[in-house]
């Protein structure tokens, strides 16, 4: 596989001559498949209330018919903890899925992608942000 490093988030942290109007926000849906991401964070060991550093990856980025992006988790096979911010309470992980602070180009191709440096926490919900070190690695097939 190829990958190519993208920062999707130059533009919102600080690019020259660039403004936010550029970019779509990520979403998930319904058909988004979080019980694949709840799966995954269950073979890592994380509980309810953990908070983590990691890479996530695959994920499948596309477009809707009105060029939304929309985030699948259905290829997920891998969350890479790089560290852990708070500790679980030993609880169940929650059954819904929330993204936060993601944004791509107008331009950007759908495919499948690493995303490194992501914050994950279950309090409630499954929350995945987006932090100022976040970025996106296309994986090429």
């Amino acid at each position: 596989m190829k990958k190519e490093n993208v920062s999707f988030f130059a533009n919102v942290f600080g690019a020259k001559g660039r403004t936010t109007t550029q970019e779509t926000s990520v979403r998930i849906t319904s058909y988004s498949q979080p019980h694949v991401l709840r799966q995954r964070m269950q073979e890592e060991k994380m509980t309810h209330g953990e908070t983590v550093t990691a890479h996530i990856s695959p994920v499948r980025l596309e477009r809707t018919f009105r060029n939304d992006a929309v985030l699948y988790f259905c290829p997920l096979q891998k969350i890479e903890v790089l560290n852990t911010l708070t500790a679980g309470d030993g609880g169940h992980l929650p059954a819904e899925a929330i993204l936060e602070g993601f944004a791509v180009p107008h331009d950007y191709k759908p495919g499948l992608y690493k995303i490194c440096n992501v914050e994950i926490t279950s309090n409630g919900t499954m929350q995945v942000r987006a932090t100022s070190h976040t970025t996106w690695e296309k994986i090429e097939a």
